[in-house]
């Protein structure tokens, strides 16, 4: 069985997506099979898949999956379906895994057989020099409730590697047509993980430069998505009777999520602030839990929201 498999979604991405493929493919000091290139066409409108078809021809570990635009989610959940490795790993189309990157990480993978790899990444913004270096590294095999109390894993799902039965095990997959699924998805991920460990090198180039990215330019769909995408969390504690420290920090993540709901507030008109102000005082179970974190600045600015709203805000959005 392949090893690992890589799974690049592909959207309208011609100036970036050479990079990306060129990264995966010329990986050394690891065999052909012990690896797989999966490539999602979610219906690309621009000369992507021309770059693609003629970077992958003849190459018999890559599988090109078609579909209709569906969105980021359904074609992540896509790739998933069409992989054959143990283990998957996301990549965005826009950035890029480190150089001989990939022997390394099977090799740790054999080594600690684990639902969940925690990755180290680098941002790399549109000078390709300004770069800034991110860690969080784990000693040792944990439980990923216990990680999760510590609020230390990266958000974004391609700083990780997954056990793809794992996955389907609980049924894993994307919620489809949002923004910030990776912020639904990753609790939800660490909290079922029985096992949990990292590779402490820089494996992933995180590009900042798209300004074509969801997060370029938060807008009033980030903002309903959000609220959405914490309700699920909500949701997620009362299904799974969450409790003490685990459901403090599901509730901290829901208020780091509320946190890029206030800079959305910051980034839209007159008109979506109000529907967005007025999405608040329909969630008032929200701004309760955000009461329960287990971080002091989380908690704090949802205490000071639950006592008067537009002050709770402007707090909020300083200090938090």
């Amino acid at each position: 069985m392949t090893k690992l498999s890589l799974i690049i979604p592909v959207y309208n991405v011609e100036q970036y997506i050479k990079r990306c493929l060129q990264s995966c493919l010329r990986q050394l000091h690891v065999a052909a099979d012990d690896y797989e290139v999966v490539i999602v066409n979610d219906g690309t409108k621009d000369n992507s898949m021309e770059v693609v078809e003629e970077m992958v021809h003849g190459i018999e570990s890559v599988t090109i999956v078609n579909q209709h635009n569906q969105g980021l989610s359904m074609a992540r959940n896509a790739g998933l379906k069409a992989a054959k490795g143990e283990y998957v790993w996301f990549i965005d189309s826009d950035d890029w895994i480190e150089e001989n990157c990939l022997h390394e990480i099977i090799e740790r993978l054999n080594e600690t057989k684990v639902d969940v790899l925690q990755l180290q990444y680098r941002n790399v913004y549109t000078d390709d020099v300004s770069c800034n270096e991110f860690y969080s590294t784990i000693e040792g095999i944990v439980k990923g409730k216990e990680w999760l109390v510590k609020n230390t894993y990266f958000t974004a799902v391609p700083f990780m590697v997954y056990r793809r039965k794992f996955l389907l095990q609980y049924n894993l997959v994307f919620y489809p047509g949002i923004y910030h699924e990776d912020n639904e998805f990753k609790p939800r991920v660490i909290y079922l993980a029985e096992t949990c460990a990292s590779y402490d090198k820089v494996a992933y180039n995180y590009f900042k430069g798209n300004s074509n990215s969801i997060t370029s330019q938060l807008k009033l769909k980030n903002g309903t998505d959000l609220f959405l995408v914490m309700n699920h969390l909500y949701t997620f504690i009362q299904e799974h009777h969450i409790t003490g420290k685990y459901k403090r920090a599901f509730c901290t993540q829901i208020g780091f999520a509320m946190r890029i709901v206030l800079r959305t507030l910051n980034a839209v008109n007159a008109e979506e602030e109000a529907v967005l102000k007025e999405m608040m005082h329909k969630n008032r179970h929200l701004i309760r839990s955000l009461c329960q974190a287990n971080n002091l600045k989380v908690k704090m600015g949802g205490i000071i929201m639950l006592l008067c709203l537009p002050l709770g805000l402007k707090i909020y959005k300083t200090f938090c």
